[in-house]
């Protein structure tokens, strides 16, 4: 075989797609949204932990610190031809071990729990979500009693933002960046294979979810009645349910549909045709479980590992159609009269705006103004505010909108300085600039 007719193989040729998809380059939006969805929860979650902290994670709670030791204590011995070098079970990431003063435990949970704040606004992203995936995982390490599918969802996602360039988009460091001219205005591509690592490891939980549940005799023909009963355990009740739905009936159709769904997550949602309707009853399936059963924010997690099988052009472009929807909520905003806006700061209200909402116009008046987009005024810093989802971090501090909007601005050159900026130079200038 030739080495043309080698590199037209078809299985060469698969093996090429196969590698630009997992490691090729491509638009961060995806990774940014995902990494504001994580950050979010988890700030939620080591919230909602915090409020009965003394009782999990204290020397005067359930578990003082060596319970929580050996809790994961117990080794799983590898075969006798392996035990002789290999150690008996894997180390573990604690850096609360050993640790008893409640000082120390305080200050690791307050950290740990700011680091979520900042990883999901994306300031200073690189070491926030370090710390947050260690943070994480020690936390998880001190006390796994209380763990649920929940929380191992949330390590197995912190652990994947942290080592992803996660804070290229839809982030605080980006918009100050702009704003700095530190950074290109053009698109930014990065590697996306840790948005990859997120897709496959999404669809590997419900195809070894499923895999495990079809030993069951409960979920194969002919009971398929598997879901009635998590539904009256005490410990998952959360919300009332009509009658109908405990019923027999229901609890088979909901069993079928359960593993319909989660076959389709592992294996289907790769196919692009497929996908939406995949996820669609995903996220059904999801709502039911986050309605139902007290399962904290796990339905929530899995949902937003979801946007991993999208690219982030398909985002991008999904915000851009969601806005013009949302016509009649546009604004203009008119800049004072000779006056325009310098590139850097075009650049950074452009990344604040990813549903163009705002409209910046050359103003015939000495002051800003802005008006909806039926002529209506409205104030400046509502309008900018309001519609600008990435600055409602910040654009509502006051006086914050109008100070950026003022820093941003620049005189509209005259005919006669534009001519002197393009006249070329003599040769000399450039020689002595250049001794």
């Amino acid at each position: 075989m030739s080495q043309a007719e080698r590199r037209s193989h078809p299985f060469v040729d698969w093996l090429r797609s196969a590698n630009e998809y997992c490691f090729g380059y491509g638009s961060p939006t995806t990774l940014g949204v995902i990494r504001i969805g994580v950050g979010f929860l988890a700030l939620v979650n080591w919230l909602m932990i915090g409020v009965d902290w003394d009782s999990w994670f204290s020397e005067r709670g359930f578990i003082p610190n060596w319970l929580g030791s050996l809790w994961f204590g117990v080794r799983t011995p590898y075969p006798y031809f392996l035990s002789t070098w290999l150690p008996q079970g894997l180390p573990r990431l604690n850096l609360l071990s050993g640790i008893t003063d409640p000082r120390i435990n305080m200050a690791f949970y307050a950290v740990v729990t700011i680091s979520a704040l900042f990883t999901c606004i994306g300031l200073g992203t690189r070491y926030a979500a370090f710390v947050l995936a260690i943070g994480t995982v020690t936390l998880h390490d001190r006390n796994g009693a209380i763990l649920h599918g929940g929380d191992t969802v949330l390590r197995m996602l912190v652990i994947y933002i942290a080592v992803s360039p996660s804070g290229q988009a839809c982030s605080l460091d980006r918009l100050i960046d702009l704003w700095k001219e530190r950074i290109s205005r053009s698109p930014v591509l990065i590697s996306i294979w840790g948005q990859r690592l997120i897709a496959y490891n999404t669809a590997l939980i419900y195809f070894t979810t499923l895999w495990l549940k079809w030993d069951g005799d409960k979920w194969r023909f002919p009971k398929m009645n598997a879901t009635y009963y998590p539904g009256r355990l005490a410990e998952f009740y959360r919300f009332p349910l009509p009658d109908f739905m405990r019923s027999g009936w229901m609890a088979r159709v909901t069993t079928i549909g359960t593993l319909i769904t989660e076959f389709c997550l592992g294996t289907l949602v790769f196919f692009p045709p497929a996908r939406k309707y995949v996820l669609i009853g995903g996220v059904l399936m999801h709502s039911y479980i986050e309605y139902s059963m007290n399962i904290p924010l796990f339905s929530f997690l899995m949902i937003v590992s979801y946007l991993s099988f999208y690219q982030g052009e398909e985002v991008t472009g999904w915000a851009q159609r969601m806005g013009m929807r949302l016509r009649k909520w546009h604004v203009r905003v008119s800049l004072p009269q000779g006056m325009r806006l310098q590139p850097r700061a075009l650049a950074f209200f452009d990344a604040m705006d990813p549903f163009k909402m705002v409209t910046y116009l050359p103003g015939e008046g000495p002051n800003w103004t802005a008006e909806k987009f039926d002529g209506q005024p409205i104030g400046v810093s509502k309008a900018i505010g309001s519609r600008c989802i990435g600055g409602w971090v910040f654009l509502w501090l006051p006086g914050m909108s109008r100070r950026l909007l003022e820093k941003g601005l620049e005189a509209i050159p005259t005919e006669a300085q534009r001519a002197e900026k393009s006249e070329p130079k003599p040769a000399g200038q450039f020689a002595r600039k250049g001794r």
